[in-house]
């Protein structure tokens, strides 16, 4: 059986995009061994490496970089989107919008059009549906929703976006990247309190060109604020950790060069290095008691090995997720002010107990939507082959 995969990175500085590749290619694994069916992968992505695995089975991931302005990169595209039995599309998780610009969603929504034309079964994998805020992104959005051959979502809101847009059903789902393999190592038992702080390269330095990110918390201050209050108690261990690293695929939005700014000025804090992998970045913050992200997967990382998580929200894809799950302890910084936001974490960080037990229940709903989800992929998959 031949799988194609969309809008998921194997080979990218962000840990985010790269979870959702590896996890779903794990999915499909164990769901296609359970089946007794045999799958290839082919990957269009950005950026390759020599060569990419999918984690538990070793199995080789082929690549289709993806040339915009190669005509020959279309036409091996129209013959890989033909020759394959399902075509699943994640859009990065929460790219299927505007929110980043326009150019961003037409390139991406293109692509999925001529999956959609190709007649081989295209899924739209469990992701943030919107918004929208120009007319044709809206109508283009609707077009692609209402012909593909299945749709996931992967929070309510995203659910009641794609539902209203297309007049279609919309199944829920959890993110994928919730069940992100990683390893188990034991905690090291002191009297220390190991806090992560996940600033975002993003939103340092304003957010992409054209993106419109209306923040009421600034970001840099916030940062700077929660590490000076946190590092005047003495349990506190701070590491300051980065989800999307260095090199020319975030340029713009590099953490670990934050990290590195804060480092300087409060050298008290541990600067954590740039992880290989999602596996390695979420086997790290397991180790942790508290994490404070603005990266909505560093936090996925958190929330899913019981560390007790503050998701630092810039955009309704992470009320979406959590408000899903009833999990409401949350930085909304497109509504606060940074002092409401930095007295906020500090009181959520003394009360982290709390926080990890409600975690604990909210994951039990994620289990539900995971196990869900498998079930549906297993249809899919059968139906397919």
């Amino acid at each position: 059986m031949k799988v194609t995969l969309l809008g998921l990175e194997f080979a990218s500085a962000n840990m985010g995009c790269e979870a959702l590749a590896y996890s779903f290619a794990n999915e499909v694994s164990k769901v296609a061994k359970e089946l007794e069916i045999d799958v290839e992968f082919t990957s269009v992505l950005f950026d390759i490496k020599p060569r990419i695995c999918v984690y538990d089975s070793g199995q080789e991931v082929k690549c289709l970089p993806i040339r915009y302005k190669k005509i020959g990169f279309w036409t091996k595209l129209n013959r890989v989107f033909r020759d394959s039995d399902l075509i699943v599309d994640f859009t990065g998780g929460d790219s299927f919008s505007d929110i980043y610009g326009k150019k961003r969603f037409y390139m991406a929504t293109l692509i999925k059009r001529m999956a959609i034309f190709s007649g081989t079964p295209f899924v739209l994998g469990p992701q943030t549906y919107g918004p929208y805020r120009r007319k044709l992104v809206k109508q283009w959005a609707k077009t692609v929703i209402r012909k593909s051959t299945y749709v996931f979502a992967r929070d309510e809101v995203s659910k009641k976006v794609a539902e209203e847009l297309s007049g279609r059903q919309v199944k829920l789902a959890a993110d994928v990247a919730f069940a992100l393999p990683y390893e188990q190592r034991e905690r090291v038992q002191d009297d220390k309190i190991r806090i992560g702080l996940n600033p975002s390269g993003l939103l340092w330095d304003g957010g992409y060109e054209h993106a419109k990110l209306t923040l009421t918390v600034e970001h840099r201050r916030y940062c700077e604020g929660v590490l000076e209050r946190l590092l005047n108690h003495s349990q506190y261990e701070i590491y300051l950790i980065s989800h999307v690293g260095t090199g020319k695929a975030s340029a713009v939005e590099s953490d670990y060069e934050v990290c590195k700014i804060l480092h300087k000025k409060y050298p008290q804090t541990v600067l954590v290095d740039v992880f290989d992998t999602p596996m390695a970045a979420k086997t790290f913050i397991a180790g942790l008691d508290v994490l404070i992200a603005a990266r909505m997967h560093a936090t996925i990382a958190a929330f899913s090995t019981g560390v007790a998580t503050i998701p630092f929200s810039y955009s309704r894809k992470f009320e979406g997720l959590y408000n899903s799950v009833a999990y409401e302890p949350m930085i909304h910084a497109c509504t606060q002010t940074t002092e409401e936001a930095i007295v906020q974490t500090i009181e959520y960080v003394e009360d982290y107990k709390q926080l990890k037990e409600k975690g604990k229940e909210a994951m039990e709903k994620i289990q539900r939507l995971q196990d869900s989800f498998e079930q549906e992929l297993k249809n899919i998959v059968v139906e397919c082959r």
